[in-house]
C-alpha cells in the first residue's frame, strides 16, 4: 500500500470509530462522509444487533481503484474537514460518550464523561471501566457485557448503574452500550453512552419514600379512604386494605364489582342525600362535599355506622372522582343512642321518665278516632317501700323498684308504656280497643305483690294503683290529675281503719262534667305491711 492509500485507510479508521459513536448517540448513521459508503452484511447472522448506519472497516485491498493522485488531496482535506465536525459534534454532546475495548478500557472519551467522571484521558485509557464502577453493580454491567460480546442476546444493553468519580463520589447514569463489529463480524469495540439521572435519582428516591410513607399512614389510619366515581353504580379506582378490617371485606372486592359499595347500604339508609347529588348541583374542583353517615352491613350480618367524607377531583381527562375516607362511627353512634336513651329514660329500671311518658301520652291522646281506640292511664305508687328502705338498706331498694319495673312491664302489652316517675311512683300508658284497654287496667291493677329475696328474708312491697280512662274532652294533664288523683283515694281508702288492705282505686271517667268512680277488688293481693300470712312465716316482716 502506498502512502496516500494509506492515509486514506487512517482517515477512514477514524471516521468509522467517530461514526460509531455518533450513531450511537443519535441511532441515526446519515452524517455525510465523503468517500464513505456502508456496504450491506454478506448474510443477515452477519448483520444482526450493528448499529444502523455503521460502515465497515475497508481494506485498501477492498477499496477497489485507488482514487486519481491529483482528488487525492482534496479528498483527504474533506475528510479532515467532516471528522473535526464530527469531533466537535461528539465532544459538544450533552451525554458522555466512551469508545470502550473489549477489555473493559475507554482510549477515547468525550469531554463530558471526562467532566462527569473527573478522569484525564490517559486515566480512562489506563483503567477498565470496573475500577470506577460500585461493586455492588459491576456484577451485572460484567455479565451483561460479556453476554454482547459472546453473542448471547443483542449487540447492545441499558442499565441504570452508578459510577465512582475521581473525588469519590457517587454517579447514578443511564448507561447505553452498542457493540461494534469489525469487516468479519467480529465484536471489535463498545461505544458506551452515559446520562447523569442523580438528581434524577435523588428525587425518585424521595418521591418512592414519600409514597410509601403515605401508603403506610393511608392503610394504617383507622379509616377507609378510598377514590371512586360518583354515582350508586361507581367504580371504585383505590380502597385501603382498613375495608377487611372494618366490613370484613377485602379492597379487591370493592375494586370488581361497583355494585358492591351500593348493596352493603342498609336499606333504611338508601334514600339519603348522597354524594353524587352535590356533583350533579355543580360542586367545583377541589369542594367539599357534605358529610353524610349511613349503615353499612359486616360480611358477618351485623350493621357498621359509617361517616363518608370526600372531595372533589378531576382525573387527567377532567372526570369527576370522588376522593374521600370512610370512618367507623359505630360507637359514637351507640353512645348518642345511649345518651338519648338517657335522656329519656330513667337510668334504675330503664323506663321511660316523666317527661317522655308526657309525650307518649299527647301522642296518643292525639291519634284517638271518633272514639274507636282507648287510652287509660294508671299511676302506681308503692306501699311500705319507705320501710323496705328503712330494713334492707337503699340497695335492697332499687332492686324492689327494678322488680317492679320488670313486673309492670310484663303486665302491659307492647302498644303502651311504663314510666317510673321518680321515687316509688310509677305510671302506665294503655292503648288500643276498649275492652284490650280494661283487661290492661285490670291486669295492673291486680299486679300482687312484688318480692325480693334478702339472704333468708324477703322485701315485700303491695302498690296502690289508680286509673282514669281518658274521653273525648280531656287533656293530657288533665287525664294524669284524674289518674293521682284515683291513686291518692285508694292510699287513702287503704290506710283506713276498717278497710283492710284494698289497694285499687277508682276508674275514673270523666263525662258531663263530674267523676263518677268505678270501684273494684283489691289491688294488692291483700297485704298491708305487718300482715302475716302462711308464705311469711320463718322470714321479715317488709316492714321491720
Amino acid at each position: 500500500m502506498d502512502g496516500a492509500g494509506s492515509q486514506e485507510w487512517e482517515a477512514a479508521e477514524g471516521a468509522r470509530v467517530l461514526r460509531g459513536a455518533l450513531a450511537a448517540l443519535t441511532r441515526d448513521g446519515t452524517f455525510p462522509l465523503d468517500g464513505l459508503t456502508p456496504r450491506s452484511p454478506a448474510s443477515a447472522a452477519e448483520g444482526a444487533g450493528r448499529v444502523p448506519g455503521l460502515p465497515r472497516r475497508r481494506r485498501p485491498a477492498e477499496s477497489g481503484a485507488a482514487p486519481a493522485p491529483e482528488d487525492l488531496p482534496a479528498l483527504l482535506a474533506r475528510q479532515s474537514h467532516r471528522l473535526r465536525q464530527l469531533e466537535t459534534l461528539i465532544e459538544a454532546a450533552p451525554v458522555g460518550i466512551g469508545l470502550v475495548q473489549l477489555d473493559g478500557r475507554t482510549p477515547l472519551t468525550n469531554d463530558t464523561l471526562r467532566q462527569l467522571l473527573g478522569y484525564s484521558t490517559e486515566e480512562f485509557a489506563a483503567m477498565p471501566f470496573a475500577d470506577y464502577t460500585v461493586p455492588e453493580d459491576q456484577a451485572e454491567n460484567d455479565r451483561l457485557f460479556r453476554a454482547m460480546v459472546d453473542g448471547e442476546g443483542s449487540d447492545g444493553f441499558a442499565m441504570q448503574k452508578r459510577f465512582v468519580r475521581k473525588d469519590g463520589t457517587t454517579l447514578w447514569v443511564d448507561l447505553t452500550v452498542s457493540l461494534v463489529r469489525d469487516a468479519d463480524g467480529r465484536p471489535d469495540y463498545a461505544i458506551g453512552m452515559v446520562q447523569d439521572i442523580t438528581e434524577r435519582k435523588r428525587l425518585a428516591d424521595e418521591l418512592a419514600a414519600a409514597e410509601l410513607h403515605y401508603r403506610l399512614l393511608v392503610e394504617h389510619v383507622p379509616a377507609v379512604v378510598y377514590i371512586a366515581e360518583p354515582g350508586p353504580e361507581g367504580r371504585f379506582e383505590y380502597v385501603s386494605p382498613r375495608l377487611e378490617w372494618m366490613l370484613g371485606r377485602s379492597p379487591q372486592e370493592w375494586l370488581d364489582d361497583a355494585g358492591e359499595w351500593s348493596r352493603a347500604i342498609h336499606p333504611s339508609d338508601r334514600a339519603m342525600r348522597t354524594h353524587e347529588e352535590a356533583v350533579r348541583e355543580g360542586l367545583g374542583e377541589g369542594g367539599q362535599l357534605p358529610s353524610i353517615t349511613y349503615r353499612l352491613r359486616h360480611r358477618e350480618g351485623y350493621d357498621v355506622w359509617v361517616r363518608d367524607d370526600a372531595v372533589l377531583r378531576r382525573d387527567s381527562d377532567g372526570r369527576p372522582r370522588l376522593h374521600g375516607v370512610l370512618v367507623d362511627v359505630t360507637q359514637e353512634k351507640t353512645l348518642e343512642e345511649r345518651l338519648a336513651h338517657m335522656v329519656d329514660h330513667d337510668a334504675l329500671t330503664g323506663l321511660v321518665n316523666r317527661s317522655h311518658f308526657h309525650r307518649l301520652v299527647d301522642e296518643a291522646l292525639a291519634g284517638r278516632v271518633d272514639g274507636r281506640r282507648g287510652v287509660a292511664v294508671m299511676y302506681v305508687d308503692l306501699d311500705d317501700f319507705k320501710a323496705v328502705n328503712d330494713s334492707f338498706g337503699h340497695a335492697v331498694g332499687d332492686r324492689v323498684l327494678v322488680a317492679v319495673a320488670d313486673r309492670l312491664r310484663e303486665l302491659v302489652p307492647p302498644s303502651g308504656a311504663v314510666a317510673r316517675l321518680g321515687g316509688d311512683e310509677f305510671a302506665v300508658l294503655v292503648t288500643g280497643t276498649p275492652a284490650a284497654v280494661r283487661r290492661a287496667v285490670a291486669a295492673v291493677q291486680e299486679m300482687g305483690q312484688v318480692s325480693v329475696p334478702v339472704g333468708g328474708a324477703w322485701a315485700r312491697v303491695s302498690a296502690s294503683v289508680g286509673a282514669a280512662v281518658a274521653d273525648r274532652a280531656h287533656t293530657t294533664e288533665k287525664l294524669l290529675h284524674d289518674a293521682d288523683q284515683v291513686m291518692y283515694d285508694a292510699k287513702l281508702g287503704a290506710d283506713r281503719p276498717g278497710r283492710g288492705g284494698a289497694r285499687r282505686g277508682a276508674v275514673a271517667r270523666r263525662g258531663a262534667g263530674e267523676r263518677r268512680g268505678v270501684v273494684g277488688g283489691p289491688a294488692a293481693a291483700g297485704r298491708r305491711a305487718g300482715d302475716r300470712g302462711p308464705a311469711d312465716e320463718g322470714g321479715r316482716r317488709a316492714g321491720g
